[in-house]
């Protein structure tokens, strides 16, 4: 009896590591890409790949060394994570960006709107490259894209990295 009943806890274990393995892993990619197009003395900027398709332009201060709230962030690859505790109720943060804390992905429209984060723009200046507009539509775009509708009543499981190439 005892057997037969350990045999059923651990078949019903099993069963649960499968389940929650599988759903665990069932995280599907959000992966936003930066292609640096331009770097001078007031800016960085290029565009905002979201799954492989360019949506928006991006914008970040000049490089400075990494130096936090003063400078665009190191190329690599970064997980974010989701906060809901800014006035927009929707940003990306950065967590593994090496010396930095608080680095997200947010509306703006010059590099005076950021702390060493990424800003997004549905069109950048053609002359001075550093000057971004329509930077809501271009978060409002970059949220739909997350969520999949315009009215989510739900986070979906998904594994959010951005990598920001030279």
């Amino acid at each position: 009896m005892l057997q037969s009943m350990i045999r059923i806890m651990y078949t019903g274990l099993c069963l649960f590591a499968v389940i929650y393995c599988t759903w665990v892993q069932a995280a599907e990619p959000f992966a936003l890409k930066i292609e640096r197009k331009y770097m001078g003395a007031d800016c960085t900027s290029g565009y905002l790949s979201i799954n492989g398709t360019a949506h928006m332009h991006a914008l970040e201060k000049p490089w400075k060394g990494n130096q936090p709230l003063i400078s665009s962030i190191p190329p690599g690859t970064y997980h974010g994570y989701l906060r809901y505790d800014h006035a927009d109720r929707w940003r990306i943060e950065l967590v593994d960006v090496p010396d930095r804390s608080n680095v997200q992905i947010h509306i703006g429209n010059t590099t005076a709107d950021s702390l060493g984060c990424v800003l997004v723009g549905s069109k950048i200046d053609a002359k001075s490259l550093c000057t971004l507009s329509d930077s809501r539509d271009a978060y409002a775009k970059l949220k739909k894209a997350f969520y999949g509708t315009d009215t989510p009543n739900s986070t979906p499981d998904k594994e959010i990295t951005l990598t920001i190439a030279q």
